[in-house]
């Protein structure tokens, strides 16, 4: 397909502040803390929350799609000439060039996949947590977990804030009387599930202290 030197400059630009969305939007949502604690916390990246980032980035994706459709067809010529003439005068350095993508999208995907294998080891070490919180009589809601301070949580379940705070501590979280658990969660990078788990066994242990001191 021709087309003159002003349509590949204009769909070349539009590529380029397309890409520059996409890398924005994309570290914005790299950054992210889960949707739940976004939430809890009002968290936004240049005044943007997690939806809005979500949307654009999506939005953003299809016209990339649609333009490097139009690049490849205005250019598939010029591309094809340039592949046999490289493959005419070096063979090599022409399979080499097919090559090397590949194997950084394998050497990729297999980071993402040992990222990913990390977490679920991660989360299998708090298995004792759900087993234990199964004969637990403290049951702590996702409302808790979203909107309750440290001290609310306490005083929901009638135990104290400071033994409370004291066994957090223990396992090397730090917290205040009035800071959000959700927040807790976000700066500890804590799965809700996990951290709601060991707040159930945390309280279920203050209150059996307490009844054999009585």
């Amino acid at each position: 397909m021709r087309a003159s030197a002003l349509l590949r400059g204009v769909v070349d630009l539009l590529l380029l502040m397309v890409f520059i969305g996409l890398a924005i939007t994309g570290i914005g949502l790299y950054l992210a803390p889960s949707g739940r604690i976004a939430e809890s916390i009002g968290w936004t990246f240049l005044g943007m929350d997690k939806e809005a980032l979500t949307n654009v980035h999506t939005y953003l994706g299809f016209i990339m799609i649609g333009l490097v459709g139009v690049h490849l067809l205005i250019g598939f010529k010029s591309m094809w000439v340039m592949l046999k003439s490289a493959f005419r005068s070096s063979k090599t350095k022409a399979i080499a060039g097919l090559v090397i993508p590949i194997l950084l999208l394998a050497v990729g995907f297999q980071a993402f996949s040992a990222y990913t294998g990390e977490e679920e080891t991660t989360h299998g070490s708090y298995d004792s947590y759900y087993e234990e919180s199964a004969t637990s009589t403290v049951y702590i809601t996702g409302a808790m977990m979203k909107y309750y301070t440290v001290q609310e949580l306490a005083e929901e379940f009638n135990v104290s804030t400071d033994a409370l705070i004291g066994k957090l501590k223990e396992r090397g979280i730090e917290a205040t009387p009035d800071e959000k658990l959700a927040e807790i969660e976000y700066r500890y990078n804590l799965d809700r599930e996990e951290f709601k788990t060991m707040l159930e066994h945390i309280i279920s242990s203050i209150k059996g202290g307490e009844r054999m001191r009585l």
